[in-house]
């Protein structure tokens, strides 16, 4: 055979295909951007070749929840997408929480609210989600991205932060914009019900979004109301957990629209929460056996990424910027905040502020609310309300202690649970450690802690994700589809982030390939590539 100009010959590996039957030794020809072969017997193929001996070649893992999307809008920031090529990533579920980069309404006068999820000054010149398809593809991907509309953006670009219920033709303008945005490729709708304006959006208002997603064959992602053991969102005090209540409310959308749920990120703040995580999956694994769509997922981290708002309760949010400079409102809400510590567990010293993107605050950036305090001088309480105050409540932080060992081997092993980060690598300040190690991490678990053999864990990153969001060319090695691959070292692969450092390339993720281009080799990722596309569903 004479030689094959442009093809790639992965050659005595592991193949693991991403369906969870067992791996078995072979060879993976690429040839432009599909998988040409793939062979028990060895390929006599005239190419270059690469040897993959002891080596695992799996499909590209696919972040099922990432919060990449406006990283990947902006040009000339390269080096925040390296780190997850370096982990193994080759394709990105983003416009999570509520929160997207289109699917507004025309000529919105609340541009500038949708602007702040870039972090910084940035144009938009789209409002379709069409229109942010197009901008990406024409800055370069350097990842594939599966995008959904979020319900959050979208209705503030109608009425930006106003917290009463729609009225029936605010509901009609809403869901035709959700349509559409589904009818040019979305994958699906998002909420972020801990966040404004998702945590005024009443359950009969979800099951109307959800009705016209299941009418779409779309999915729904839900960033729940509550993850801690109380909370401001429910009245009900002694009995249920106000997390599982959370979930239950979800469960019950799905049980009665018949959508596709994907619960996101099941994480559990506070020590008096963390008991809890039994009897979410006991109600979870009841409402799977009842015949509702619903998974969730999960990171291998105890801390987890948001803005600082996340910790005001909504009565507060829902009358700002007038209760910032309220003494009555003042004093309650800080009278709450004190009492995070005693009801769930959770206190100022879990939440890190990572990036305050404001000038008072950057000096901090690193420090845990209870030591910005101490150098201010002030209460914890204030600095939570100032940080949120002067940024618009988009201060970046990483809240801790949301689970631990025994939650995240229970979710890592759990047939229900899909594998994300929940992440977005930062061009300032502290780095989230699930933008740097999440997939070797997973691997490093499932092998050292034996939760999952091999086959299933690449599964939980790859095929199964490809399923759950009707993907439909790529998350499995079989002849014809798309060359995502990832090659790693099983035996060795390593996360090798530590509580203070943060932002570390990990051990064992040999080489990556995104349609069918090498985009990772020799332990170097070649950030210059844009190998991605949109992949609409």
């Amino acid at each position: 055979m004479g030689k094959v100009d442009g093809s790639i010959l992965l050659k005595n590996g592991l193949i693991v295909d991403g369906t969870g039957e067992k791996g078995y030794v072979g060879d993976l020809l690429i040839e432009g951007e599909k998988i040409k072969n793939i062979s028990k017997t060895p390929l006599d193929i005239d190419c270059r070749a690469v040897d993959c001996s002891g080596l695992v070649i799996a499909p590209g893992f696919i972040d099922a929840h990432s919060h990449m999307d406006w990283v990947l809008a902006m040009e000339g920031f390269e080096k925040l997408k390296i780190p997850y090529t370096a982990q193994g990533c080759t394709t990105f579920v983003t416009g999570n929480c509520g929160y997207s980069p289109g699917g507004f309404r025309p000529d919105s006068e609340y541009v500038n609210m949708i602007r702040l999820g870039a972090d910084r000054s940035f144009d938009i010149d789209w409002s379709a989600m069409e229109g942010y398809f197009n901008h990406v593809e024409k800055v370069g991907l350097s990842h594939n991205i599966i995008h959904l509309v979020g319900h959050g953006t979208t209705q503030i670009s109608m009425r930006g932060l106003k917290t009463s219920p729609l009225d029936k033709d605010e509901m009609k303008e809403l869901l035709g914009l959700l349509e559409e945005a589904m009818d040019q490729g979305a994958a699906g709708v998002s909420f972020g019900l801990g966040y404004e304006p998702g945590m005024f959006f009443s359950t009969d208002e979800i099951k109307e979004v959800a009705r016209l997603v299941k009418k779409k064959n779309k999915i729904v992602t839900v960033h729940g109301r509550v993850y801690s053991f109380v909370s401001a969102f429910y009245r009900e005090r002694g009995g249920t957990p106000h997390n599982v209540l959370s979930l239950q409310e979800m469960i019950d959308v799905a049980r009665e629209t018949g959508v596709r749920m994907q619960y996101s990120h099941l994480m559990f703040a506070g020590t008096i929460t963390h008991p809890t995580y039994k009897q979410c999956l006991e109600v979870l694994d009841q409402a799977i056996s009842d015949g509702v769509d619903i998974m969730t997922d999960t990171y291998p981290y105890h801390c987890g990424n948001s803005v600082i708002n996340v910790i005001l309760p909504p009565w507060f949010l829902a009358n700002i910027p007038a209760n910032y400079h309220d003494s009555d409102a003042l004093a309650r809400v800080e009278r709450g905040l004190d009492n995070m510590s005693r009801n769930v567990g959770f206190g100022y010293n879990h939440v890190q502020v990572t990036f305050a993107n404001h000038p008072d605050f950057n000096p901090y950036n690193g420090m845990f609310v209870d030591e910005i305090a101490d150098r201010l001088g002030i209460s914890p309480a204030m600095v939570v309300l100032e940080l949120s105050e002067k940024t618009n409540g988009r201060a970046r932080i990483l809240n801790h202690n949301y689970s631990d060992m025994e939650i995240i081997d229970a979710l890592i092993a759990h047939p229900a649970c899909l594998f994300m980060t929940d992440a977005v690598a930062s061009p300032e300040g502290v780095q989230n450690p699930a933008a740097f190690g999440t997939f070797p991490l997973l691997l490093q678990y499932a092998r050292d802690r034996n939760l999952l053999p091999l086959e299933q864990a690449v599964r939980k990153m790859t095929g199964a994700t490809a399923e759950r969001f009707n993907i439909g060319d790529r998350g499995f090695l079989k002849e014809g589809l798309a060359a995502d691959v990832t090659v790693f070292d099983w035996e060795n692969i390593k996360d090798n982030n530590t509580v203070t450092e943060t932002d570390q390339e990990p051990t064992g993720i040999e080489a990556v390939f995104i349609n069918g281009r090498q985009v990772k080799k020799d332990g170097q990722v070649d950030g210059s590539i844009s190998p991605g596309k949109v992949i609409r569903t």
